[in-house]
């Protein structure tokens, strides 16, 4: 059976290990405050650690220098250990943990490295593994790749507003893909599917009726070309009548009947719109007016609106637009049950962004001031 050990022995042993007891006794198991005579602060080690672990007296100051003290290394050995892994430090050496500015022995760049990382292999030189891209190379690249950027290099994987130079349609590709595919451009990916879509008349007119369109004109031989074209159903004129692309996808034929969508080759427009109740604001793209009178209904108020030729440029302004805002840290401020005709992910809280910061950061983007508001 061990012994008990009394008051008197227990706080023997803590002097005589540097510190003095400042409250009774509590037993070997239990936290004891002790005053700890090196530093003169108060912690609460146990009698039983300090004792039969070996365990210290002090866990504040006392501790901290200890284990300084224990990862202090002599300066040369801290140098030698750099330029072993290929660091050329450029000052003395700052200490453990903290950034030391070197320079890659083998590529010339300045990087601040941490002694234990590089030690541990974790700091190789990432210009050498060609994982630096400057804002300079990044538009090299995408120039390249038939690609003109419109805004500052975002980052390898995030969407990067730019101007095709081959057909002149504004997108937002990321440099990771391109620098990898090459050439990434919707408008023209569009062009060669429509090619490879392209059908004979008679093919083409069967598509037609299968919609219950019945054509007017003669096949104009694209699949991406209008086709002027009666519904069948309402006997409304389509002209400028559907595309044979978007007759063979999901989005049906006469729009008088149908639910109506976003088609991207039709003029649409980029709107901007606020909730006084939900205290947000909110961005979005359409082709109708309709989504406008949606939102209306539920208590948005319209504060600008731009109006494009093709829908599909407004669709990559509003996904710049949505790239800046979250890259601002901004999160999202409404949920799915909150927006009942949806665009929920385009929302932010007015506490968290500037509303007129956003209008005119989008006047500088779209290089166009908005259409005066109208009502809806």
């Amino acid at each position: 059976m061990p012994r008990r050990v009394s008051e008197a022995d227990a706080i023997e042993a803590m002097l005589a290990r540097g510190a003095r007891p400042v409250e009774p006794f509590p037993g070997t198991q239990l936290p004891w405050k002790c005053l700890c005579l090196t530093c003169n602060e108060v912690s609460s080690p146990r009698y039983n650690d300090v004792i039969n672990k070996g365990t210290g007296v002090c866990s504040k100051t006392c501790r901290s220098r200890k284990i300084a003290a224990k990862l202090l290394r002599d300066g040369a050995e801290a140098c030698a250990i750099m330029l072993e892994w290929g660091w050329d430090p450029l000052v003395d050496y700052p200490g453990a943990g903290k950034g030391w500015p070197s320079r890659c022995i083998h590529c010339g760049v300045i990087k601040s490295k941490k002694l234990a990382h590089v030690q541990k292999g974790r700091a190789g030189c990432t210009n050498c593994a060609g994982r630096d891209v400057s804002d300079e190379l990044a538009r090299k690249t995408m120039t390249e790749a038939d690609l003109e950027p419109l805004v500052e290099y975002p980052g390898s994987l995030q969407p990067w507003l730019c101007r095709c130079m081959r057909c002149g349609h504004v997108g937002t590709p990321t440099y990771a893909k391109v620098r990898t595919r090459g050439h990434q451009c919707w408008s023209c990916r569009s062009e060669k599917i429509a090619n490879a879509l392209r059908l004979d008349e008679e093919e083409a007119i069967a598509s037609m009726l299968e919609k219950a369109l019945d054509p007017l004109v003669p096949y104009p031989g694209s699949t991406d070309l209008p086709w002027k074209a009666r519904c069948m159903k309402c006997e409304t004129v389509l002209d400028p009548g559907p595309t044979l692309h978007n007759i063979r996808g999901s989005q049906g034929g006469c729009a008088a009947c149908a639910e109506r969508g976003i088609d991207p080759t039709k003029p649409g427009y980029l709107y901007l719109v606020v909730h006084d109740g939900y205290q947000a604001l909110k961005w979005g793209i359409a082709n109708i007016d309709q989504r406008l009178t949606q939102h209306v209904s539920q208590g948005w108020k319209l504060v600008a609106r731009w109006n494009f030729d093709l829908t599909r440029d407004a669709w990559a302004f509003e996904r710049q637009i949505k790239a800046w805002v979250r890259g601002q840290g901004v999160p999202k401020a409404l949920t799915a049950d909150q927006m009942k005709y949806g665009g929920h992910t385009e929302t932010a809280y007015l506490a968290d962004i500037d509303l007129a910061l956003v209008q005119a950061y989008i006047v500088s983007l779209t290089s166009r001031d908005p259409e005066p508001p109208q009502a809806t």
